[in-house]
């Protein structure tokens, strides 16, 4: 009977994973279901439409239903067809990776929402040290070449020798990358610093600061790095040497795939930024001391943690981390700064797709693709006559019921507890009978 007893434990799922991941999927199914009102008030059937959502924003060519976003079917070149493996189908380009592209800077930007609240730091700054860290690489994207080529005598870039075209290719990158990562952590330090030492709420101090930078950003644009009197303003194109080529003008270039994405090394520095943090909080005694300051600051202090050390150097961190998601945004994706895109609101993207993983580093990589595809999925769907903002609904939607945690966590435990109380009854008629 013990037996028997252990043999049924062991294909029970624990409460702590249902607590970890159910909630935040609970969280998607809840707002995805909620968001059938507006689809239906828009005049169109809830099914269909998220079949049109999911299938523009993560499906493969000709994806019409939800089955064709894991399998799909395809000609083949004797006229017949065959089922192919939806997620890794490339033929004209696969939706994954233009989501996957979008979905890089909200990566960092997540990081780095994750790395300021387990310091207890409420920061929702990444919009402005996103924004801010963008436009000093479009600067030097363009003005640090033009220094080196003067420098080194160059008339025509064209007449440059491949010895200092490859030196440029990995210098010029790296400082613009730096630059970034310092102008994002001083920004950050900022509100760190006034709450650290003058009490300053980090929350209404990072809004404030955000707005400033959008101001700051529109004025740099607007007159002193404009590049021309074209009808939107605009900072000039940065140079080759700065540009983290995509997969497909690179690494890459015949695997169709990556075709119609600009997927490429901002990827790759996004999952190693990733890892870093997570080595960074789960293995190294600054990140323990970090997550100690946010459980108990007196706590903390009593055990010989300097809390506000921990804080501040949090904050930089995190500004870093916002910083490199302005570079490679530029450097990698855009190029240039075009106004309006300080509006884009890729920091706080981050912070929501931080507050859903739980600042699991994990969920972040899972969620913020998610996010990305979700926002691709509603700019296409304006082709159908369905509005685009059905993408924002349904995001505001999941935030809603992923903010409604503790009631969600006391669900499961009731149903948990009945499930038990259920099981031991029956156990004990077994018992009774045998």
């Amino acid at each position: 009977m013990p037996l028997r007893r252990h043999r049924r434990r062991n294909h029970e799922v624990h409460p702590s994973i249902l607590d970890g991941l159910g909630i935040p999927v609970i969280a998607i199914l809840l707002g995805l279901v909620a968001s059938s009102l507006f689809v239906a008030i828009a005049g169109a059937a809830p099914i269909p439409a998220y079949e049109s959502l999911f299938c523009e924003g993560f499906g493969p060519q000709g994806c019409s239903t939800f089955g064709d976003l894991v399998f799909t079917q395809v000609k083949t070149d004797g006229g017949g067809t065959e089922t192919v493996f939806s997620p890794t189908y490339g033929a004209g380009g696969n939706r994954l990776a233009v989501v996957l592209e979008q979905a890089t800077p909200v990566i960092l930007t997540a990081l780095s929402a994750a790395v300021a609240f387990q310091a207890g730091m409420f920061s929702i700054g990444m919009d402005g040290q996103f924004i801010l860290g963008a436009i000093t690489v479009a600067f030097l994207g363009y003005w640090l070449p033009n220094q080196i080529y003067t420098l080194a005598g160059v008339g025509d870039i064209k007449h440059a020798s491949e010895a200092l075209i490859g030196v440029m290719h990995l210098v010029v990158p790296l400082i613009c990358i730096a630059a970034a990562m310092i102008v994002g952590a001083f920004y950050s330090w900022i509100p760190g610093y006034l709450k650290v030492k003058l009490k300053v709420n980090e929350l209404i101090c990072t809004i404030i600061l955000n707005a400033i930078a959008v101001q700051v950003v529109g004025w740099l644009l607007n007159y002193p790095l404009r590049s021309d009197f074209n009808n939107t303003a605009r900072t000039a194109r940065i140079d080759d040497t700065a540009w983290l080529v995509p997969f497909n003008r690179g690494l890459l270039p015949n695997v169709q795939w990556f075709t119609g994405a600009r997927l490429g090394v901002g990827l790759i520095i996004a999952l190693v930024a990733a890892a870093g943090v997570w080595f960074y909080l789960s293995r190294t005694t600054r990140g323990y001391e970090q997550r100690m300051t946010r459980g108990s600051g007196l706590f903390a202090r009593f055990g010989g943690i300097p809390s506000e050390r921990a804080a501040l150097r949090a904050m930089i961190i995190s500004g870093a981390l916002s910083g490199l998601a302005g570079a490679v945004a530029i450097l990698g994706v855009e190029r240039r700064i075009i106004d309006g895109y300080q509006l884009s609101g890729t920091g706080f993207e981050g912070v929501l797709v931080a507050i859903l993983a739980k600042e699991s580093i994990v969920g972040i990589l899972l969620f913020a693709p998610f996010f990305a595809g979700l926002n691709l999925g509603s700019t296409n769907l304006q082709f159908g006559n369905l509005p685009r903002e059905l993408g924002g609904i349904i995001t505001a939607f999941i935030i809603l019921f992923s903010a409604m945690e503790d009631f969600l966590r006391s669900q499961f435990a009731n149903l948990w507890s009945k499930r038990r109380l259920i099981r031991r009854a029956r156990e004990v008629q077994d018992e009774a009978v045998t």
